[in-house]
């Protein structure tokens, strides 16, 4: 009899394998695992945000409470501070390994600073709350996204999306076309050779996440209408310059942003758009708004099916021209960078905070913070083929990521809690954890 069920099964396995796609079989594992290989305790205090990886210099980025950490990947030791800022939450770095930038949040500011030095040499403002940014090599923009603002020009809650956080009330942008309701939000467009802001152009929707594709174009997750905004960086910086030239001309007022001591090769160029320009430097560009934006620097927006709800972090394959984004109910979505079309559905943990590519091993990776924190594995065959190939076990709000693709680790930040026991809780009341102090560490990941 049992030979006979399993003789059954057999055949039903066989028939079932015609009809159903087989997946690819899984590459690293099970000979060689992903596993945490080693950790670094590098201390500091207050919450963190993204992490940006420099390949080039063994350099790993943390976007950690009032400072950026600086880690030697080589050593694992803190190599420098970027310090004097409010609140770190993100950190993009040019190609020619001079300056990096920082979106201070609270500060309403994009701090520049030396890679060599790690010293802050120059802020310049932007809409309110920053938070995620994409720099465009080709045009030498920088897109800061800024939390979002309703019709009226009056923040929301202050919470970011994709952030765990809220950051206090800031400054608002009001609108100047017509009101048409709902969420909206700020993107500031920053000439990093001059280290201007040209505009700070409002948009309808809850925009979160920034991601450029070294190619001309920058995409952004826009949770609330469960889309991607794909933005021409070149059209839209060419749309801002026509109406910053049709401006009136005005008294200059220069405003210095360069901090002392700092580098002073863009420093003849620093003045304030809106003191040569009048009033240029705010342009709403929502839906109804009058004028109208340039229909060719409006950005397109990818819509999402039903696979992904409330897409958080993105990432890019430019040279198959394949997006991937993480969304909350706990699937990654595959698309086609040009038409929008979904071409791959995969299952990711709980409260993926970040994405990431690592183009020279084919590979996808997930910081999935919520629970117990895991982190998923997902190898791309082909183009359009993907497969789950491991969930490693990481930590609780284990949320961010960087890759170094160099030697492929994979880099998390996490931070030990517990409960202080002086004052245990009395008549049944839960044990209140907290942040253990100086505990804030980093997770290697490698194979």
């Amino acid at each position: 009899m049992r030979i006979f069920l399993s003789l059954g099964l057999v055949v039903c396995s066989v028939a079932s394998a015609q009809l159903t796609p087989v997946p690819p079989p899984p590459t690293a594992t099970p000979s060689h695992p992903f596993y945490i290989t080693k950790i670094w305790v590098v201390g500091g205090g207050g919450e963190w945000d993204y992490m940006t990886m420099d390949p080039a210099a063994h350099q790993l980025f943390i976007a950690h409470g009032p400072s950026v950490q600086v880690v030697d990947v080589e050593s694992g030791a803190v190599a420098g501070i970027v310090r004097g800022l409010r609140e770190a939450h993100a950190i993009v770095l040019d190609r020619d390994g001079y300056y990096g930038y920082i979106s201070d949040g609270p500060a309403d500011m994009i701090r520049i600073f030396d890679r060599r030095s790690f010293q802050v040499v120059a802020s310049v403002p932007t809409g309110p709350s920053p938070r995620s940014m994409a720099l465009d090599p080709t045009s030498g923009l920088l897109f800061v996204v800024g939390s979002q603002a309703t019709a009226t020009g009056n923040q929301t809650s202050g919470t970011q999306t994709g952030s765990s956080r809220q950051t206090p009330p800031s400054r608002a942008v009001p609108p100047r076309g017509a009101a048409t309701g709902g969420t909206e939000s700020t993107i500031t467009v920053i000439d990093t050779e001059s280290r201007i802001a040209l505009a700070q152009v409002v948009l309808s929707g809850s925009l979160g996440f920034a991601q450029d594709d070294g190619n001309g174009r920058v995409y952004i997750a826009v949770a609330d209408r469960n889309q991607i905004l794909r933005l021409d960086a070149q059209a839209i910086g060419s749309a801002v310059h026509r109406v910053i030239d049709a401006q009136p001309v005005s008294q200059p007022a220069t405003r210095p942003v360069t901090q002392p001591g700092a580098n002073t090769r863009q420093a003849a160029t620093q003045t304030s758009m809106a003191g040569t320009k009048d009033k240029a430097l705010l342009l709403d560009w929502t839906r109804g708004a009058k004028p109208a934006p340039p229909a060719e620097a409006v950005p397109d927006a990818l819509p999402l099916d039903a696979n992904c709800q409330h897409p958080r972090a993105l990432a890019i394959d430019s040279a198959h021209g394949r997006l991937f984004a993480a969304c909350t109910n706990m699937r990654m979505v595959a698309l086609n960078a040009d038409t929008g079309q979904t071409v791959a559905v995969l299952p990711i943990g709980l409260g993926a905070d970040t994405i990431g590519y690592d183009p020279n091993r084919g590979l996808i990776f997930t910081a999935n913070g919520g629970s117990n924190g895991s982190l998923t594995i997902i190898r791309q065959d082909v183009t359009d083929t993907y497969s789950v190939v491991q969930i490693l076990p990481t930590r609780q709000n284990a949320r961010t990521l960087a890759i170094n693709p160099s030697n492929g680790e994979v880099y998390l930040a996490s931070v030990i809690y517990g409960a202080e026991l002086n004052n245990p809780p009395i008549n049944g009341a839960p044990l209140k954890m907290s942040a253990v102090d100086s505990s804030f560490q980093v997770l290697v990941v490698g194979n």
